[in-house]
């Protein structure tokens, strides 16, 4: 299996907000079928992870892609969306 027959594909993502780097050369894959857990503390970068990968931050530089043909970071949210990525938010009670 290569990297693009990845389910989801990010290399070296960065994201910089004023100087503060976000993400800093993020690499995750994922596989069909495989269901991963993101955790970590807060301002590790999760949240800006998922905005990038949903198309409400864009990155800096490095690539993000959904399947071998689809280049997340080209695409508006709702073409995202279109695409078959959605996310829920948490709503605590």
């Amino acid at each position: 299996m290569t990297v693009r027959d990845k389910r989801l594909y990010l290399e070296d993502l960065t994201v910089s907000f004023d100087g503060f780097k976000a993400l800093n050369k993020l690499t995750l894959y994922v596989d069909p079928g495989e269901l991963l857990c993101i955790i970590g503390p807060n301002g590790a970068g999760k949240t800006t992870m998922m905005d990038v990968i949903t198309g409400k931050t864009r990155a800096n530089s490095g690539t993000a892609w959904f399947g071998p043909e689809i280049d997340l970071l080209k695409l508006s949210e709702a073409e995202i969306v279109g695409a078959g990525i959605g996310r829920k938010f948490q709503k605590p009670t």
